[in-house]
């Protein structure tokens, strides 16, 4: 026995979808975590609001040794490299500052430059006393 629905409640399935900028996003991530000799696992792509990524690094930099480190972009401000602080936020600790969309080979190189670059001071600051705030009063 079919029914018709009344037509109070057709539903209009003509939905206009194009992902085709999602999967350029994707196919760019890509491109630099396989450059990077990764798998992706810890990895993941987002187009909304906007496109980004975070991409979960192996190694460690030299000036945070007990902290995790992840590569960031965005799609409007390109790269660059976090570790977490205690409080597992990240903090970033540099930018690659050459556009939002650098070739993925240029992006494996800052990468890998970061992960063997010599301390940048003598007194680094490994236990990110800097990077938490202090509490603040709220005014109200």
């Amino acid at each position: 026995m079919d029914r018709e629905l009344p037509s109070d409640l057709d539903i209009d399935f003509d939905i206009d979808f194009d992902d085709s900028v999602a999967r350029q996003v994707r196919g760019y991530v890509h491109e630099v975590v396989t450059g990077l000799g990764l798998r992706g696992d810890s990895s993941f792509v987002e187009t909304e609001p906007r496109a980004g990524a975070y991409v979960a690094l192996d190694g460690h930099l030299l000036d945070f040794p007990d902290h995790y480190v992840a590569l960031l972009w965005d799609e409007l401000a390109g790269w660059s490299a976090a570790v977490e602080d205690r409080r597992g936020e990240l903090v970033e600790v540099a930018r690659m500052g050459v556009g939002p969309r650098p070739s993925p080979v240029a992006v494996v190189r800052w990468v890998e430059g970061l992960l063997r670059r010599e301390r940048a001071h003598e007194q680094a600051n490994r236990d990110f006393a800097a990077f938490v705030p202090a509490p603040r009063d709220v005014l109200s």
